[in-house]
Formats: C-alpha cells, structure tokens, sequence
C-alpha cells in the first residue's frame, strides 16, 4: 500500500471513472508527457482482486514513459457488479468498449489469471488496435470440467455454513479448489460458475500477435503445465517461469517481471 500512496501523492497516478455498458468503472492511469509516450500498457487484473495489485511494478515502468491503464473489472475494485451473469465474452466487450472510449492504439494486454481470460479471448480475434499479449499465470484451460461444476454446485450448499468464523479458514481452502477466493457475492458466484466452465484451448491457435507466457513454477491455482500447453499451441510465443514464483508471479518477483515485460514490449 505504500506504494499506492506515494504514486497518489506524487500526482504520478489517476483515478477516474467510467461508463461501459450501464455500468460504473473505476480506472487508474499512469500518462506521462504525450510528445515522448512510446507504448501503450493495459492492465486486467485476477479474480477477486482489483488492479491497485500492479501498482507494485508501476514505478519501473513509469521511467519508461509508457501510457498504463488499469481497469477495475465489473464486480471488482471500485466498479459495479454486473445485473446479468456475465461470461468471458461481456468481460471481453468490456475491454473493447473501454480501448474505444479512451482512443487507445497498439495497446499491449497484459492479464493475469482470470484477466488473462480476457486477453485470450481478445486475442484470438486480432484486433487492429492489439499490438503484442503478456499472459500471467493464466487461466483458461480445463482438465476436468465435471469435478470444477461438482466444486462449485457444492459451495453453493455449503457457503453458509463457511460463513462461521472457525470455518474461514477452509473455506480460503476449498475456494482454492475452484480457482478463486471471490464468491461471497451471489452474483459473482453465478458469474465465476460461468467463467470457469469455458475452455478456450481451441482459441490458442487463431492468436497471431507476439505472446509472452510468464508462470510462477510454484503456481498451484493455474499450473505450469498450462503455460506450457499456451506455449506449445499460441504461435508466436515465448514462455517465461520464475522458480521462486506462485500464481502472483509479478508480485513474487517484481523486479524480474518487469524485466521481462519491458524487453518483451521494446523488441
């Protein structure tokens, strides 16, 4: 959090609101001098967190004079939840409404985990406005859809009696099991059953834009061999494994995320 307030306080960081989709969103934004301006960063965030979790690799990139944008996704952060059970294409539609509204060009994607849903779906359809795609621990992949809809018909069932303060932590535990630590919120619930019930192997393929796969070996959420398969089946990509990393692999070693991220985006 320190970091937060000293980008705030410094005047280094933006917070603004808006409208997409009848719906309220809160962004911040990182824009430095227009004349010097080289590249175009947009953040998605995981899960159950919102994008104030990147602030963290700011500073880096910030000496680069790069435009960032971070979207609170719908339900996350400071913007509101979606009325209807959204998929990962309403979330996709979101990002194109949001490059749009703003004028973004040659934007580089970065997403992690469930963000990276998002980026893969945006990528396979190769929009002109897409210059180069960083997935983070990445999410997409399903290995046994009938054990992630069992999980996630029994949380249902038995949220109430997780809400009992000696039961927190295995609730923190079984959310794992199902990929998030997010469904306190019914519709958010609806929504992350929805989500994760979509395999999008089969778009790896169409994906024609550079890719670059960073994984936390020690990720248990998205595991590497996802990232491998990513790598195999996304043409132009390169895969990058931190080994002292978990499923939060830019918070677990910023200092080399950002590494990679910048050679990435300036090659």
């Amino acid at each position: 959090m320190a970091v937060i307030r000293y980008l705030v306080t410094n005047n280094q960081i933006s917070n603004k609101q808006i409208i997409i989709n009848n719906l309220l969103l809160n962004y911040y934004s990182v824009l430095p001098d227009k004349k010097f301006t080289n590249k175009t960063l947009v953040f998605l965030h995981g899960w159950g967190v919102d994008n104030q979790l990147w602030f963290k690799i700011v500073p880096e990139l910030i000496n680069k004079n790069y435009s960032l944008y971070f979207l609170d996704l719908p339900g996350f952060g400071q913007s509101q939840i979606p009325n209807t059970t959204y998929d990962v294409d309403d979330y996709k539609k979101i990002v194109y409404e949001f490059v749009e509204k703003l004028g973004l060009k040659k934007i580089n994607l970065i997403g992690h985990s469930f963000g990276g849903r998002i980026a893969i779906k945006i990528g396979a359809e190769n929009p002109d406005f897409l210059e180069k795609i960083i997935l983070v621990d990445a999410a997409g992949i399903i290995h046994d859809s009938r054990k992630k809809k069992l999980l996630a018909t029994i949380s249902k069932f038995i949220k109430p009696i997780f809400k009992l303060t000696f039961m927190q932590p295995l609730r923190k535990k079984f959310y794992l099991l199902i990929g998030s630590e997010y469904l306190e919120n019914i519709k958010l619930s609806k929504i992350f059953t929805k989500v994760v019930m979509e395999d999008l192997t089969h778009l790896f393929s169409k994906i024609k834009k550079q890719v670059l796969i960073i994984w936390g070996r020690d990720d248990k959420v998205t595991l590497l061999n996802d990232g491998k398969l990513m790598n195999k089946l996304i043409p132009n990509s390169k895969l990058v494994v931190f080994e002292k990393a978990g499923h939060f692999s830019f918070l677990d070693q910023p200092e080399e995320f950002s590494n990679e991220l910048i050679k990435f985006i300036n090659d």
